[in-house]
């Protein structure tokens, strides 16, 4: 061997020789990846958990028969199927047959909410604070949202495992966990007041819905606190919760509870045309397009617009292709399928062009879509007109149904001489405040969150009964809408004492999707 040639061996040998003195542990990090969790991007994955569900739009959810497993807050998935939305034709890719199984998990996600306070704290009091009171929204947003999908959760004792060693936590009543959110919202509300009121200025990093302004996180806090002091209505008489006196004390102080009034304060997800990762879910265009050929419209939903004249129907739906149009009556065309009906004969009929399918045109115009919102300002005047008709507080119901009305058209882009006309029909006139009255608010309740708020619609559905949800021969739940999800198997795994303590104490050890929750039972 010459010298050259022992010179490149030894060249070659040597980064092997001294990575092979290192430890097996170092070897496996990667050096282009992070592993700090910077409290900007830990906020940042927190709020896409709101809209898309532990981890991703799929992971933390799952259904007996469902699209692709999601059923998460984000648009055109199973979540829209079962609030009567969209009809999916085609039973291939899942079905509507209300025979979902476990709820939400977002055990995942508030894990990640520790770490951030943890990593907050290390920027010091003043930066630390903004974090804390958004994380602690977010954090009722995740329980609020399990524990209205299943009724008792853990919650006092949950992600106490690293600091604890509770890993086994009990579950706390579901009047509990409301009661510990209010808590929590309000405590947020007042920090961020507090924050602001010492350093004007002050932002929080890594927001995706308000980018950092601290008054829009107020006016979300606040309206959902309305939301879920509505969702309790059936408990109204329990003078321990005082929702009336809670609510109140919402409306008559909007200095101190400010409120999403305007639909330029709306808590939502904006997609965007260049980052292809942030694309509307429907982008690409054939996908789009192959989405509508598997999905009708729901006749829950467009049976609600046709015979009120909405003329938000020609924005959000395209005509049925095989339908004949009528002189005089634009809305002939525009037909949903009925989501109890027979999945095949619902997709032969999409493919003979006799349903409405979405509107690509309007909802692919470009890659970045149409916002997603989570809390808007329509529901905070439907909320307050709800208030009112119930007698929780005063005010001017009519005003706020037609004020619902028109955030909610013209976040579509109705135009004002079209909402004006369609407010003027006979048939939109506020019919007092009665059970009539009140039926007419929760309908455009519902025609303003297609597609929009996660579960709201069901919520609102299975609290109040309106609209009529469709039953037929698709339903495998005994021709009833559920109430409830099941729990997580992974609970009967790792927290099966816990958990059959719970379903003793709320449903006699049962745990199906029919069982009633504490927050329906009057």
């Amino acid at each position: 061997m010459n010298r050259t040639t022992r010179n490149i061996l030894a060249a070659c040998l040597l980064p092997l020789a001294i990575t092979g003195c290192k430890n097996f542990d170092d070897l496996r990090v990667n050096p282009n990846v992070s592993v700090v969790g910077t409290p900007k991007l830990l906020l940042t994955g927190l709020q896409m958990d709101m809209i898309g569900g532990q981890g991703s739009a799929r992971s933390g959810f799952s259904s007996g028969s469902d699209l692709s497993g999601d059923m998460s807050n984000s648009p055109w998935n199973y979540t829209h199927m079962s609030n009567q939305f969209l009809v999916l034709g085609h039973d291939y890719y899942g079905s509507q047959d209300y025979a979902w199984d476990d709820g939400a998990s977002y055990y995942g996600s508030l894990r990640n909410a520790a770490q951030l306070d943890l990593e907050a704290a290390k920027q010091g009091p003043e930066l630390a604070a903004p974090y804390y009171a958004v994380n602690k929204f977010i954090r009722t947003f995740f329980f609020l949202s399990m524990t209205s999908q299943m009724g008792d959760i853990p919650m006092s004792e949950a992600i106490k495992g690293a600091t604890d060693g509770i890993y086994a936590p009990r579950y706390d009543t579901q009047k509990d966990v409301f009661l510990q959110c209010f808590k929590w919202l309000e405590e947020a509300n007042d920090s961020l007041a507090a924050i602001s009121q010492r350093n004007a200025k002050a932002t929080v990093d890594g927001d995706i819905f308000y980018a950092g302004n601290l008054l829009k996180w107020r006016k979300a806090i606040n309206t959902c606190y309305l939301r879920e002091l509505m969702n309790l209505s059936i408990k109204a008489n329990d003078a321990s919760l005082d929702l009336k006196g809670r609510f109140n004390r919402i409306i008559s102080n909007p200095a101190k509870y400010p409120l999403i009034l305007d639909n330029t304060d709306n808590l939502q997800l904006n997609y965007n045309a260049s980052q292809k990762s942030n694309n509307y879910p429907l982008y690409p265009m054939e996908v789009g397009v192959l989405s509508a050929k598997r999905n009708a419209l729901g006749s829950t939903y467009i049976n609600i617009l046709d015979s009120l004249r909405d003329p938000r129907v020609f924005i959000v739906a395209a005509p049925a292709d095989s339908l004949p149009e009528v002189p005089g009556n634009p809305f002939a065309r525009y037909k949903g399928a009925n989501t109890g009906d027979r999945q095949d004969q619902i997709y032969i009929d999409i493919n003979k062009g006799q349903y409405s399918t979405f509107n690509i045109n309007y909802w692919l115009s470009s890659p970045a879509g149409v916002p997603n919102i989570q809390l808007g300002a329509s529901e905070t005047h439907f909320l307050i007109a709800e208030a009112i008709n119930r007698g929780w507080i005063g005010g001017d119901a009519a005003q706020h149904y037609k004020d619902g009305i028109t955030a909610s058209m013209k976040f579509y882009g109705v135009s004002d001489a079209d909402i004006a006309t369609f407010l003027a029909q006979p048939a939109m006139q506020y019919a007092g405040n009665n059970d009539a009255g009140l039926k007419q608010l929760l309908t455009q309740k519902y025609v303003a969150f297609f597609n929009n708020a996660g579960w709201q619609a069901y919520y609102n559905h299975r609290r109040t009964g309106v609209p009529v949800f469709s039953v037929g021969p698709s339903n495998q739940n005994g021709g009833k809408i559920p109430t409830r999800f099941i729990y997580p198997q992974s609970e009967y795994q790792n927290n099966k004492a816990n958990l059959q303590e719970a379903l003793k104490r709320q449903f006699g050890g049962s745990d199906t999707r029919n069982d009633v929750m504490w927050m329906l039972k009057p």
